[in-house]
């Protein structure tokens, strides 16, 4: 049998300590990115493996997390980067994760929500990602469980109470106002957001699309669109409204890539070009924002590394026996594509 690659092998191999290998395979934030690429890099043409075996016998746990997503299908695809994300910081950090899904109501007692009995078996699982859509009792299920967790703060629907100290979000309504600013700086004045603010990640959204158009002395509109159907629906809906009741614009801020598909179906519809006539930025660029026609600008949600710092909070939630002091909060980026033009004529 060959013998097993050290971490001082992969540090040698990458120029770096081995201090700097350890921050990389457990605090992989307090690296730069151009360091972490290169010490990845090394592990990989290596073919380094962490001690699994041993760190087991240290933290005198079972080495094992569960990614649970609650009501949401896993081919969704924000979901599906977070978990993939999840999956590769796991196994870079030598933890193994399994996946469950689970559904409940946000009125369901938690004491009757219905959990995989993966996660009821005491000693199996160390913690629990809670991704999906979700609402406070499950938090509290949790906890009775005794269970570690990180929560994917973005689709948490928290009501009015603060966010969850152990949590990740992306920072929404930031991007949302520099999608908004983008628009404001082509010359669109007459802009319109398009979602459902009952949900939080939509009502953060167009608190960003607010702050813009005020910083720019212009008012923002009331919110236009209902959740009801589907995110693809809601965004036809919204634009058949706007059209119908005369609401002039040239410029549309959709609260999702989806939505923001189903609003450039219906200004075809009715013969609007885009981005000739009207402008669109969409949130998230999932995969069907390149390929929209024409491509849509939008903002880009780090998914993956999303999936990696829950990994790696419940992971450092384990080993220190306590939580965060706060939610992490991770940047979003602007991605300017074709969907968006100058202000020529209002509609």
């Amino acid at each position: 049998m060959p013998k097993p690659v050290t971490i001082r092998e992969v540090a040698a191999n990458a120029g770096v300590g081995t201090a700097t290998v350890s921050r990389v395979l457990n605090e992989p934030w307090r690296v730069s990115p151009e360091t972490a690429e290169r010490v990845k890099l090394s592990i990989q043409k290596l073919g380094y493996k962490p001690n699994f075996r041993a760190r087991l016998l240290a933290r005198g746990n079972s080495g094992i997390i569960c990614f649970l997503l609650s009501n949401r299908p896993f081919a969704h695809a924000i979901h599906g980067q977070v978990l993939q994300g999840a999956a590769a910081q796991a196994d870079l950090i030598g933890v193994q994760i399994v996946y469950a899904w689970c559904s409940y109501e946000p009125n369901t007692p938690p004491s009757e929500i219905r959990f995989p009995q993966l996660l009821a078996v005491q000693g199996l699982i160390d913690g629990v990602i809670l991704a999906g859509t979700n609402y406070p009792n499950i938090i509290e299920a949790v906890e009775q469980l005794d269970l570690p967790y990180v929560v994917f703060g973005t689709n948490l629907v928290n009501g009015n109470k603060p966010a969850p100290q152990s949590a990740v979000y992306v920072d929404e309504q930031e991007g949302s106002r520099r999608a908004t600013e983008h628009l404001i700086s082509l010359g669109h004045s007459q802009i319109v957001f398009i979602g459902d603010t009952y949900l939080p990640w939509y009502r953060r959204r167009y608190q960003g699309y607010c702050d813009a158009l005020r910083e720019a002395g212009l008012s923002p509109l009331p919110p236009i669109g209902d959740n009801s159907a589907d995110a693809v629906r809601m965004g036809e809906n919204a634009v058949r409204e706007l059209l119908n009741i005369g609401i002039r614009f040239t410029a549309l801020v959709a609260g999702s890539d989806r939505t923001a598909h189903g609003a450039i179906n219906v200004l075809r519809e009715h013969g609007l070009k885009v981005p000739e006539e009207v402008s669109i930025v969409g949130f998230d660029d999932d995969e069907i924002a390149a390929l929209e026609e024409p491509p849509l600008t939008t903002v880009r949600v780090p998914a993956e590394q999303v999936g990696a710092m829950c990994v790696q909070t419940l992971n450092d939630t384990i080993q220190l026996g306590k939580g965060p002091d706060k939610p992490a909060w991770l940047p979003v980026e602007l991605i300017v594509r074709s969907s968006t033009s100058i202000a020529k004529a209002q509609l």
